[in-house]
């Protein structure tokens, strides 16, 4: 698939934990690069993010404008841009936006993880080998889009898992106002508390950073200390989706995609 004509910018919103950072984005990066043949630079949309981390450890980090820009003086053709956003929701539409102002080069997105039926099911296999779901485990899957697209695509994913005869996952949405209730609803229909079981906390996020800290795992209000106040038995993964090499897989699959077209 090796084009000199083309370059990959790898786009996420982006995170000031540098570790994080080097765990998934970096990793991403890399398959990518592996898979096609072809130049990854990596453009966060939080641009205040990107201009602070620009240049530590000599690693490059734009901001969306300058990636397409550095793409055109180095004279390529076409910019194929890969988000790592789980669904098609409010990231991925403002990052589509910025975009469709780049008319000096040739730009193409590829889809984000889930977008439809299809890749739902896909994600829901994906999910299912890295987790390796355990009978006497309860898990709490959270993601954080809050654009109705994303609501659909997380409502898909929970259907498809209980037709997988998970009905100890639970889907949940960090922006919806009850996320807390919601999980608590779920643990009490399992009888999660009488069993002794253990709940394990999920983030549908590509990378763990600051954000993911406090509102999942790091403070007295977050959703596992939260659920532990309450009697539950609740641990945290540590990780975000894109430490995980099944995962990962996704990325070059899309750019397949879109090549293919």
């Amino acid at each position: 698939m090796s084009d000199k004509k083309r370059v990959i910018l790898l786009a996420s919103f982006g995170t000031s934990v540098l570790r994080a950072a080097e765990a998934s984005y970096d990793k991403i990066a890399k398959d990518l690069e592996e898979a096609t043949g072809l130049e990854v630079l990596q453009v966060f949309t939080d641009d205040d993010t990107a201009k602070a981390v620009n240049g530590i450890g000599g690693k490059h980090t734009y901001i969306v404008e300058d990636g397409v820009q550095t793409a055109i003086i180095k004279k390529y053709d076409e910019v194929i841009v890969v988000p790592v956003f789980f669904t098609e929701g409010a990231l991925y539409a403002q990052l589509e936006h910025r975009l469709n102002n780049c008319i000096s080069i040739k730009v193409r997105m590829t889809e984000a993880v889930m977008y439809d039926e299809q890749t739902c099911q896909e994600t829901a296999a994906v999910l299912e080998k890295m987790l390796n779901p355990a009978p006497d485990t309860e898990y709490i899957l959270v993601g954080q889009e809050s654009a109705a697209s994303s609501a659909k695509m997380y409502a898909a994913l929970q259907q498809t898992l209980r037709e997988k005869g998970y009905e100890n996952m639970c889907v949940l949405n960090l922006n919806d106002r009850d996320c807390f209730g919601q999980a608590v609803k779920f643990l009490k229909e399992r009888h999660a508390k009488s069993r002794g079981a253990n709940v394990e906390i999920v983030p549908l996020l590509i990378a763990w950073g600051d954000y993911m800290a406090a509102e999942l795992y790091n403070s007295q209000n977050s959703l596992m200390w939260q659920l532990r106040e309450y009697g539950y038995r609740t641990v945290f993964t540590g990780k975000g989706l894109g430490e995980f090499k099944e995962f990962r897989a996704i990325y070059p699959k899309r750019v397949a995609e879109l090549l293919e077209r």
